[in-house]
């Protein structure tokens, strides 16, 4: 005969039941916690990583491409934005941005090294002034056609240009008188750079063919670098120098360069330390519009996107908010 079943007491099987809802209830808290830990995880490194800070602008602006960005050094620097229907100016490292009243369009900006170094402004006009006011500068040079702008590290008063189909031209009172260094500057120029020193180097981005360099402004050469150092695109569209960037390079044929060559590009952001013999790329990947920075050692840096948003790094492109 089969044994007889045990018959639990009436009174055991409800203690029973609620000890495993307990342990279930429990176990289900445990998996919860756990999940919620893990879930923190995630977020904090998404959230805290350099890419996802990188996507987060720190203003946005409604004017389209073409844009020109300078910064003028000050205590608190001033950006400036040309745009075709004219001037965006920044008081708070690009957080908010104000239009500047000027009758017409303006397509390049050059800025000086210190705040009381004069802006000027290509465009409808030819103009010189900050923000208590601009003036036209009474200039023969064809100004509607001047295509990029740059001032002399060295010297406010010293402007450079390059202008559509006439060449390379430069100014040493301050923007009235322009005399040409040479004609075969590239015609498709979309921004200029001068490193300052004894001897000025110039580079111009070009919108199809890299970056260019030259010593004299007659003759130039190709600055896009070579093999592992070459800029991976050819659409350049801002070039900004900063002396103050802390690099240094010593050439083989001898001497010293000191700061960085910085492209914007439809490729992202890319350095160079070595006058464009060779670019490493930051991190920085958008499209961009425009690009700017400071040159008196704080490392502040603005770029646009092609949709209009405005990024800020403070400390030479490595890391953006």
């Amino acid at each position: 005969m089969p044994l007889p079943r045990p018959v639990l007491d009436a009174r055991e099987r409800p203690a029973s039941r609620e000890l495993w809802q307990r342990r279930g209830f429990r176990l289900l808290i445990g998996a919860a916690a756990c999940l919620l830990i893990v879930f923190a995880a995630v977020a904090w490194i998404y959230f805290t990583s350099p890419d996802r800070q990188q996507d987060q602008p720190v203003a946005r602006i409604s004017a389209q491409p073409p844009l020109t960005l300078a910064v003028r050094p000050a205590a608190t620097p001033l950006a400036l934005i040309a745009t075709p229907s004219g001037l965006l100016v920044s008081d708070d490292l690009g957080s908010s941005w104000q239009r500047l009243l000027i009758q017409g369009g303006v397509k390049a900006i050059g800025v000086g090294q210190t705040d009381q170094s004069p802006i000027y402004l290509a465009g409808t006009h030819l103009w010189r002034g900050d923000l208590s006011g601009f003036q036209e500068i009474a200039t023969d040079l064809p100004v509607q056609a001047v295509q990029a702008m740059a001032v002399d590290p060295a010297d406010p008063n010293r402007v450079y240009a390059v202008v559509s189909g006439r060449g390379f031209f430069r100014s040493d009172d301050a923007g009235q008188q322009w005399v040409a260094l040479g004609p075969d500057v590239p015609t498709d120029v979309t921004a200029l750079a001068v490193m300052g020193g004894a001897q000025p180097l110039f580079f111009v981005a070009t919108s199809q063919h890299g970056v260019f360099g030259s010593a004299d402004g007659r003759s130039w050469s190709n600055a896009n670098g070579f093999v592992n150092g070459a800029l991976p695109t050819q659409a350049i569209v801002a070039l900004v120098y900063d002396p103050h960037s802390g690099d240094r390079y010593e050439p083989p044929s001898g001497g010293t360069l000191s700061g960085a060559l910085y492209a914007g590009t439809d490729l992202g952001l890319f350095k160079s330390i070595d006058a464009g013999q060779s670019w490493s790329p930051l991190p920085f990947k958008y499209p961009v519009a425009a690009l700017g920075l400071t040159t008196s050692g704080e490392r502040t840096m603005l770029a646009v996107d092609l949709n209009g948003n405005v990024y800020r790094s403070q400390d030479g492109g490595v890391s953006w908010r």
